[in-house]
């Protein structure tokens, strides 16, 4: 039956979990008018073009009327709020946003060229920069922006920096990366995108080692924005370390002088440092930095209130508490990178080596006295980071944004890793606050290398080993679906440290896609496309099951063989030289929306098989994606009696109507094959 309010097929009635399975295909037609698939050149085929012809030629002007919210590319995507455990769209249907980090080389400037294997003068010249092109050029963001909703992504988390906004000084924002990003998000909304905003940084600022903060923070904290935070070992930086420069070096920065005085700084600095001022404003250092971030992000905010496209913030990329909740200077921090140096160490090894503009700020402060080479209060930085430090910030946070953005969702982003990582969060929060934690495989991540068949997870905090001893903090995991089950169990395990009833979205999940694989002795080797494939669907596998909305990291335009990212060695974006990478495993299936209560949903892309399973308890409409690159010729949909299924080929979406019909609605896709697809075609 056709249906010309929806341009598509209406596929009803079809199936039974007590009786044969019914079908029905893709109409057919003569040629192709649109290739939806981007840059993946190898399925540009005649197969796909006529495939895509075939959703065109039904497509009427009545047809383009249709639910704006069944298209993807709506210029109404509609809004996002907050329902107790999800997130639900205008109509009360549960969402679940599909996201991708937009741009891994949105941490550094365009002008003067940021990368950070370039180095230079120019690099410590901070207050002279712009970041107008990022996460890309206006004249190239329509081309990106589509190809990523034809690949199914209809949330992103757009990276965005502190120095962005304000390098010039205290209270002095860039207008023009303000109006830029103002018009990136208006365009991202025309083309059906929410946007949460991610205030990023990685190891505070890009002169200690990462990204985020201006460099004239650390200048009010007196050290000197020169190569002396690098040669002294404040800071280990790729711009002066230049190539070959050691994998996932980067995160020791968190761990050295330089990243670790500035975070205590911004989270405790009254407490730390109390009495000192910064050499800028003349306020405590604490209100300094905290509160000029806080302050540019309602910045932020108010350039962006009235873009309906940008449903929230995220607090902070990953925060660390720097050296807070140390019970003793002299002993050197534990965590899973570390220079192996206590706090005391690092601030007596850089002493005199040319990091601070004039006096060693903590010298300054009481914590150690140079001349007798003596550290004075050992114990000042003890403290419950989480709870004293943290909670207070996400509350100011929070009062920050709502008062320029009353309807924004507020993203809480708790630490990567460190046993602040595996902390409850302490206070009751704000109703418009969602969880947003990162999950990454560590030794893909830091080991580049996908061992299918062994892995390490984390243990949860309190186990027992046979009911009697602690369980260590990591555990060993034998054969591919344990870990599957392990990823899935960790994935709940950080969501549950919200210890709320509140929503989750995964703001980072991700993998180096120059793993090599590496399996048990005597089993075939597997070339690179395979080993990513196999890694990404693990990935996916434990995502999709547990229906946890998540943010891919990442995607950046520029990314090349060579270079990866661009930044500090990374190479984790899901192009590169404008080709896709592991699409066969990446570009998926799944509920986008649901009228109902969603139960479960699977995908077996070497199969070709899609199913998943919701509750209706009143008349509605639910929402699947379905790429055409799992399912070149349409799939066969086979769904529940009294359900109807409508094909909508442009936006790669079924929407699936259970009109009177309550109860259990099973819907499977399975992409055809053979003399089947051969006879459909024939129609």
């Amino acid at each position: 039956m056709f249906c010309p309010a929806l341009g598509a097929k209406v596929l009803t009635n079809c199936h039974s979990d007590h009786s044969p399975l019914a079908s029905a295909s893709f109409e057919s037609a003569r040629r192709a008018t649109r290739k939806v698939l981007g840059p993946w050149r190898e399925l540009k085929s005649a197969a796909l073009a006529l495939g895509l012809y075939r959703c065109c030629r039904f497509v009427s002007k009545r047809s383009r009327a249709r639910n704006a919210c069944c298209r993807a590319g709506s210029p109404t995507l509609g809004s996002l709020r907050i329902d107790g455990c999800h997130f639900v769209d205008e109509d009360n249907r549960i969402v679940l946003p599909r996201g991708i980090n937009f741009s891994g080389l949105s941490k550094v400037p365009t002008s003067p060229d940021g990368a950070t294997h370039l180095g230079g003068p120019q690099f410590y010249e901070h207050q002279d920069v712009s970041f107008v092109g990022r996460p890309c050029s206006l004249a190239e963001l329509d081309t990106h922006l589509q190809r990523l909703k034809d690949w199914g992504f209809n949330l992103l988390r757009l990276v965005i920096t502190w120095e962005a906004v304000e390098h010039q000084g205290p209270g002095m924002y860039d207008e023009d990366y303000l109006k830029f990003l103002r018009k990136v998000c208006q365009r991202a909304g025309d083309l059906g995108f929410w946007i949460i905003i991610d205030p990023h940084q990685d190891c505070w600022s890009r002169w200690t080692g990462g990204d985020g903060a201006p460099g004239w923070t650390l200048e009010a904290a007196g050290f000197k924005v020169a190569p002396e935070l690098h040669t002294s070992g404040a800071a280990f930086l790729h711009q002066e370390n230049g190539d070959p420069l050691p994998s996932m070096s980067w995160p020791s920065n968190y761990d050295r002088l330089g990243s670790a005085t500035m975070f205590s700084l911004f989270w405790a600095g009254d407490q730390v440092a109390p009495g000192i001022k910064d050499e800028l404003q003349g306020l405590s250092l604490q209100e300094c930095l905290q509160g000029s971030f806080l302050r540019a992000m309602a910045a932020v905010a108010r350039t962006l209130r009235d873009v309906p496209a940008v449903v929230g913030f995220e607090t902070l990329n990953e925060p660390h508490p720097g050296w807070l909740g140390t019970e003793d200077l002299s002993r050197p921090n534990i965590g899973p990178i570390t220079t192996g140096e206590s706090p005391f160490e690092q601030i007596k090894r850089c002493y005199g080596k040319g990091p601070w503009a004039s006096e060693c700020m903590w010298a300054k402060a009481g914590i150690w006295f140079p001349n007798e080479n003596k550290l004075q209060d050992p114990g000042r930085f003890h403290c419950n980071w989480m709870q004293q430090c943290f909670a207070p910030f996400v509350n100011k946070f929070t009062t920050a944004i709502l008062s320029e953005m009353p309807h924004a969702l507020i993203g809480v982003c708790p630490p990567a890793f460190g046993k602040e990582s595996l902390e409850a969060y302490p206070e009751t929060l704000h109703p418009q606050c969602f969880w947003a934690p990162h999950f990454y495989d560590g030794i893909v991540l830091l080991g580049k290398v996908w061992t299918p068949d062994f892995g390490i997870a984390e243990t949860k905090p309190g186990e027992k080993l046979f009911n009697l001893l602690p369980a260590p903090p990591v555990c060993p995991v034998i054969g591919l679906a344990q870990r599957v089950e392990s990823y899935k169990e960790q994935l709940r395990q950080k969501c549950d440290f919200s210890s709320q009833k509140v929503p989750s979205i995964l703001g980072e999940i991700g993998l180096p896609f120059e793993i090599q694989y590496v399996g048990l002795p005597g089993s075939q080797p597997k070339d690179s496309e395979e080993t990513l494939n196999e890694a990404a669907d693990a990935h996916m596998q434990a995502l999709e099951q547990i229906m946890l909305p998540h943010c891919w990291w990442n995607y950046t335009p520029e990314n090349s063989a060579k270079r990866g990212d661009f930044w500090n060695g990374e190479n984790l974006s899901i192009v590169s030289n404008n080709e896709g990478r592991a699409p066969a495993s990446l570009i998926r299936p799944y509920i986008s929306r649901c009228s109902g209560m969603p139960i479960s949903q699977s995908f077996s892309f070497q199969e070709g098989r899609f199913r998943c399973e919701f509750d209706v308890q009143e008349q509605g409409e639910s929402v699947l994606f379905v790429p055409l690159i799992q399912f070149p010729s349409g799939p066969k949909v086979s769904v529940t009696p009294g359900v109807e299924v409508f094909a909508d080929f442009q936006s790669q979406t079924l929407l699936i109507r259970n009109g009177q019909y309550t109860g259990r609605v099973v819907v499977e896709l399975r992409k055809e094959t053979g003399a089947k697809k051969r006879k459909n075609d024939q129609k």
